[in-house]
């Protein structure tokens, strides 16, 4: 499975946890470094990998469709059939991870402590580093675990979270998270 597959199947399995099982068209956005990330290839060559990609993946997520915002430039589209959306539900099931964090996430008065109970429960390496006072980013030093970076922001309405790879993170962020610490409490 290459990486933007298992990046699609991950997405529609974790809007599976939080919005209810559909069989329904689904549209992810990326930005273009996203897609020449997970289609391990440079700018100059994504529109072969794309069409690579398209058609590998017919017999599984069916006839996808990507296409560059014509709005937007350097943001992409990507169009899940409902065909492809079922192949997802026959084939695979959500972490039990991701269902327990996503239930953590959505309880009100919850706390980053919480959360980082919650990692702890899968293992006792974690990465936990601190990006602003109200701001954290969560994720295990082994990715069979789970391969993403939680970014988990607490605020007025609770706690919030976006999922990166640890690539798109790391360039967004900066080196320091690689060298994030390995420690017990937030």
């Amino acid at each position: 499975m290459n990486k933007l597959e298992r990046n699609l199947i991950d997405n529609i399995l974790e809007s599976e946890v939080k919005l209810g099982r559909a069989c329904d068209p689904i549209t992810f956005y990326y930005p273009q470094s996203s897609l020449t990330e997970l289609l391990d290839c440079s700018v100059d060559k994504l529109p072969v990998k794309i069409a690579e990609f398209l058609e590998n993946e017919k017999d599984r997520l069916g006839n996808v469709i990507i296409g560059e915002l014509e709005n937007e430039k350097g943001r992409y589209a990507v169009k899940i059939p409902a065909e492809g959306v079922a192949w997802v539900h026959k084939n695979y099931e959500p972490s039990d991870f991701m269902k327990e964090f996503v239930q953590e996430i959505q309880k009100p008065h919850n706390t980053l402590e919480n959360i980082a109970e919650l990692f702890r429960r899968y293992s006792s390496e974690i990465l936990i580093s601190k990006v602003s006072e109200d701001e954290w980013a969560f994720s295990f030093k082994d990715d069979a675990i789970d391969p993403y970076v939680y970014h988990i922001e607490q605020n007025v309405f609770g706690l919030e979270y976006h999922r990166f790879t640890r690539e798109s993170y790391n360039k967004m962020m900066g080196e320091e998270y690689l060298h994030g610490r390995v420690f017990g409490r937030v």
